[in-house]
């Protein structure tokens, strides 16, 4: 991985009270299928139609929340990325298309009963087939994010900048970006969520004119734990749909529009928690989904 410097994060806010957090950990293994379609998608005048439309991604997620002072949670996160897509497409280089990603984050906050506020820092890479290899680019995220749960209900957010760099820069860059997500527990172990985030940032950054582009993702997901080791810990099965939907301008007047259909399934291990409403407590908001918007990106240039 090119890059891997994660900004310092540091905190200033009122003080929280202390509570008892233990350190908690959770493995999260997921498949995905991939549906692109719109204008942008096989849209060249030039050349073979090459762009992959279906594709499957293999995630593996994992997380570990440590307390550290008390009322502060400091938390690490690896996340890799890998797809089976195409290498070919009727006999051509298969073009814009997600290949792979890589993802360190770092996670800091205050955090009491219901409430959790801080800063978070994400760098890594994203890798395209190899017919488009000078597009693979490295990326960094930097941001706040925020939660409160009451009851039944949980409600959180981040806001932040996102860039990257590449010897060719088809992918998003010099962005910002708001996410939200939502949640009810029907009980302790069953949970039903959405997902919405906005972002608007640039493509073909190389250029004297780079192109805007616009991306809008919302996402479901439905989550059943199931408590293992005598109770002490929990594994979970998940179902999810996301719609991701990219709107690139250009100085012609063009405006280029794809979108990603992605329906997958998965299944979480996690240690520290007996519930999947605690687990949930012990950690900080789940990131957005950074790896997978600078994926979907080249092909709408």
């Amino acid at each position: 991985m090119r890059c891997l410097i994660l900004p310092l994060c540091l905190v200033l806010a009122a003080p929280v009270a202390a509570q008892d957090m233990p350190l908690a950990a959770e493995l999260d293994l997921s498949v995905a299928q991939v549906s692109r379609s719109g204008s942008a998608v096989n849209s060249s005048f030039f050349g073979p139609l090459s762009e992959v439309e279906d594709f499957n991604l293999t995630r593996l997620n994992t997380r570990v929340a440590v307390p550290t002072t008390a009322g502060s949670r400091l938390q690490l996160g690896l996340l890799l990325d890998d797809s089976d897509a195409a290498t070919t497409v009727s006999g051509f280089d298969s073009d814009d298309t997600y290949r792979a990603a890589r993802q360190l984050s770092l996670q800091f906050g205050l955090v009491d009963d219901n409430r959790y506020l801080g800063f978070f820092g994400a760098s890594g890479d994203v890798r395209f087939n190899p017919d488009d290899a000078d597009q693979d680019a490295d990326f960094t995220a930097v941001g706040l994010a925020g939660q409160w749960q009451q009851g039944d209900f949980s409600l959180g957010g981040h806001v932040g900048v996102l860039d990257s760099s590449a010897e060719n820069p088809e992918t998003l860059g010099n962005a910002t970006f708001v996410a939200g997500n939502v949640a009810y527990y029907f009980n302790d172990q069953t949970r039903f969520a959405g997902r919405a985030a906005y972002v608007s940032g640039d493509q073909d950054l190389d250029s004297s004119s780079p192109d805007p582009v616009e991306l809008v993702a919302l996402g479901l997901e439905i989550e059943r734990g199931f408590a293992i080791g005598s109770g002490r810990h929990i594994a979970s099965l998940y179902g999810t749909i996301d719609w991701l939907n990219l709107r690139e301008g250009s100085s012609s007047g063009l405006t280029e529009e794809a979108s990603d259909l992605v329906i997958g399934l998965g299944i979480r291990i996690a240690f520290g928690a007996g519930t999947r409403r605690a687990n949930d407590r012990a950690f900080a908001p789940r990131l957005p989904q950074f790896t997978r918007w600078l994926g979907a990106v080249p092909v709408v240039d």
